[in-house]
């Protein structure tokens, strides 16, 4: 649905626009309403609506300034339909010349409404469908950028693109937002790439699919930033579990990486405590206190988890969660839910690189383990833990199947394809991403032949064809056979079938 926001000084006027006009019926739905102009362009900062209906005469703010300001400073102003009860040349010729969609006369007439909304529908809509396909591909290369920055690349080149990308030149201070929730994510994200394009911030997803704003310290973006994180806890935690998060740090495009990972340290510290809300990266214990992943043994646990050693789970599990050194100052209960934390998240993010449906085994989980931040307990800990991993073992390996089987079946295709190529095993494997060994071994076992036999066979099928079929003299039905060289192909053909070319074609 698209957003209208009506604004008109007079409550009655306010009231026949909401009740008369079937906004449904046309693909709008009102946003907000405002009886002067200043608290008008409080909620178009917020909220920006597709589209703003709005009286002339207003106090504080006329509705002329309104429209004037929106075009300055936002980047996307919505667009603007002026209800008047003056029929002035003046106010009509100002309206135009700030490119108002159209000036209607008081008092209201419904079907000329209606009719203005049918045409706003479609402009708005095409307008959108344009935007969504720029926004995607500007999304693909903006997090491209962003991850790389993340993952500590520091070229010049990466930087000075950054930099431009964010209008942050000369500009030192570094704000980012990130946001988790459980649900909502694309009604959240539509609203924050709104709200990003309108202010010239950068929106972005990080490798796990968190959602992310960048700032630099340009006016009082910093705030509008704080301000739009407020903004998006206030309209979706009645809906959905939300953390929103804020990470600052010095040092221009330099510093986006810290501003980055205080961000994800205040939301991963929010999500240790079983909370949703607003965290600032000030706000975590600055006394050492937080706990840390114990890389080492989650790493060894890992690893057993992929090889698919399920007996060795219970003691990689006991390593991961035993009691962290007695120089931590830090719960025990804290720390093994970092662990958890941890071993949930990398499960997740192998399952996802091997295309698996990572919403069903989070919700089999769920439904298995119920909620991580319900327990309290040492031994719930374990139990959960071990079963975390057994099922991360079998999904994988299932999966890691299932993606090889696939793979195999794209692998025939391809020799179905190309046999006439020059193809070898070891560079099929390569392009494929296998062992070639493995793939030998594999393909065998699909096509129940070897690899050499199965495409041999797949040559002599088609020179059988153009043999029968074709005029072509034997050279030619070689090299169209996949045999560059014609004695060897007159060899293989009498190996394999027991007579020459010349003779085959000449059978009746």
């Amino acid at each position: 649905m698209m957003n209208v926001l009506l604004v008109d000084d007079e409550p009655w006027v306010l009231e026949g626009l909401r009740t008369m006009v079937n906004w449904n019926k046309y693909g709008f739905q009102i946003c907000g309403e405002a009886e002067n102009g200043n608290a008008a362009w409080a909620i178009i900062e917020d909220l920006q609506p597709d589209l703003v209906f709005t009286d002339v005469h207003m106090p504080s703010v006329s509705g002329l300034e309104l429209i004037g300001r929106s075009m300055q400073k936002l980047a996307k102003p919505p667009r603007f339909v002026i209800l008047s009860g003056y029929d002035s040349f003046d106010y009509a010729k100002t309206a135009l010349e700030q490119r108002v969609e159209d000036y209607l006369l008081k008092p209201i007439d419904e079907v000329e409404i209606e009719n203005v909304l049918e045409q706003m529908s479609l402009k708005i809509q095409n307008e959108l469908v344009s935007e969504k396909l720029h926004q995607h591909e500007r999304t693909l290369y903006v997090n491209c950028l962003f991850n790389r920055l993340f993952q500590g690349e520091d070229s010049s080149e990466l930087q000075a693109e950054v930099e431009r990308l964010l209008q942050m030149e000369g500009h030192e201070n570094m704000a980012c937002l990130l946001i988790q929730t459980d649900s909502c994510n694309e009604d959240i994200q539509s609203h924050v790439q709104r709200f990003a394009s309108a202010h010239h911030y950068e929106f972005f997803m990080d490798a796990e699919g968190r959602m992310g704003v960048f700032a630099a310290e340009i006016e009082d973006s910093l705030s509008w930033l704080e301000r739009l994180g407020g903004t998006l806890y206030e309209m979706y935690s009645s809906q959905a579990s939300i953390i929103v998060a804020f990470g600052y740090h010095s040092g221009g495009v330099v510093g986006m990486r810290p501003a980055f990972e205080k961000a994800l340290s205040a939301l991963e510290w929010k999500r240790y405590q079983k909370g949703s809300g607003i965290i600032h990266d000030q706000d975590l214990p600055r006394n050492g206190s937080m706990a840390t992943v114990n890389q080492k043994a989650l790493t060894n646990l890992f690893k057993t988890i992929l090889t698919g050693e399920e007996d060795g789970l219970e003691i990689k599990v006991h390593e991961l969660l035993a009691n962290p050194d007695s120089g931590l100052s830090v719960s025990a209960i804290e720390y093994v839910r970092v662990q958890l934390l941890a071993l949930e998240m990398g499960v997740l993010k192998q399952l996802k690189e091997l295309d698996g449906d990572v919403d069903r085994f989070v919700l089999q989980l769920q439904q298995m383990l119920g909620d991580l931040t319900d327990i309290d307990s040492y031994p719930a800990f374990q139990e959960y833990a071990l079963i975390l991993s057994v099922n991360a073992l079998r999904a994988l390996q299932e999966q890691r199947k299932e993606k090889e089987c696939s793979t195999i079946f794209r692998v025939v295709q391809y020799v179905n394809h190309e046999f006439r190529e020059k193809l070898q095993l070891q560079e099929l494997a390569q392009k494929f991403h296998m062992n070639a060994n493995y793939l030998g071994q594999a393909f065998k076992q699909q096509t129940g032949k070897s690899f050499r036999e199965y495409l041999n066979d797949k040559r002599m099928e088609e020179a059988k064809r153009l043999l029968r079929q074709s005029c072509s003299s034997i050279a030619e039905v070689a090299v169209h056979s996949g045999y560059p060289n014609a004695d060897y192909f007159v060899s293989q053909f009498k190996r394999m079938t027991g007579m020459a070319p010349s003779a085959y074609r000449k059978q009746p």
